[in-house]
């Protein structure tokens, strides 16, 4: 297979610009095409004459933050495309932010140039592996399989993959936003749903098993699992008889007690505790 680095062209953006100099440098050295910006509205006039393969934006630009620099693009179907890796610092973007935005990948924490590379030479790999006969990125590519969240435009749908948000945080998101609905999840393991009724978890199914216990499959089989992904579809409410109530604790006490299971069944396996998501 080609080397997906081949001619891919990045844009960079980000207002500080000894950190955006650092990381152009690191590009040109890996034999990338660079173009850097420390104002996001600059770097959306140039994007449709001189469209790169990637976007890479920190968490802030001169006039406007990342997330709100990644929903413009997507707004603009002659740019929507473009996959956009946000460089997010320790203070990360909520997640449900992230997958409105349709970001492709989020880096969270301390600026570290080896771990930008490594996002970006993921990224471009998974957008490669789409491209007829694997093809080197020299054009507009297609939306990464399974990388980002990428919701529908609205706001109405909530979707992307267990790459880039965990289970918990997912359920977290739909939470906070008090939302009714179902989240159907694709998983190595088999296929699950979870029902959400004003924000609450009320039930879940997973392989045979329902309630608290596919809850905890669920979340375990998803943490190994980067290709797995979900879609949350959002019901103004949930139809009679859809759903049982098999689950009966809020959402805090829920992932309380199953983070406390996933640990002591590692514990009893001799299995060491995954590390932070970066």
């Amino acid at each position: 297979m080609s080397d997906p680095r081949t001619k891919a062209k990045i844009l960079i953006v980000d207002a500080d610009s000894a950190k955006l100099n650092v990381l152009k440098a690191a590009l040109m050295h890996a034999a990338y095409e660079v173009t850097a910006a420390t104002s996001a509205s600059f770097a959306l006039t140039t994007l449709e004459r001189d469209r790169p393969d990637l976007i890479v934006s920190g968490n802030r630009t001169e006039d406007m933050d990342g997330v709100e620099f990644c929903s413009i693009i997507r707004s603009d179907p002659a740019i929507h495309d473009i996959p956009f890796l946000l460089l997010s610092g320790p203070k990360r973007p909520t997640p449900w932010a992230v997958a409105q935005a349709g970001v492709d990948m989020l880096l969270a924490g301390d600026f570290v140039v080896s771990a930008v590379l490594d996002r970006i030479s993921k990224l471009l790999r998974n957008v490669a592996l789409q491209k007829p006969e694997a093809a080197p990125l020299v054009s507009a590519p297609p939306p990464a399989r399974g990388a980002a969240p990428r919701p529908e435009r609205g706001g109405r749908t909530f979707e992307g993959s267990f790459g880039v948000l965990d289970l918990t945080e997912v359920t977290q998101a739909i939470a906070l936003g008090g939302k009714t609905g179902r989240l159907a999840l694709k998983l190595s393991a088999g296929e699950g749903a979870l029902f959400f009724d004003g924000g609450r978890v009320v039930h879940a199914e997973f392989d045979g098993r329902t309630g608290e216990v596919a809850f905890a499959a669920m979340v375990a089989s998803a943490q190994h699992d980067p290709e797995g992904s979900f879609h949350f579809k959002p019901t103004a409410e949930l139809p009679g008889g859809t759903a049982p109530r098999t689950i009966q604790k809020s959402v805090d006490q829920l992932l309380l007690s199953v983070a406390s299971e996933i640990d002591e069944g590692q514990a009893a396996a001799g299995v060491p505790p995954p590390s932070p998501r970066s």
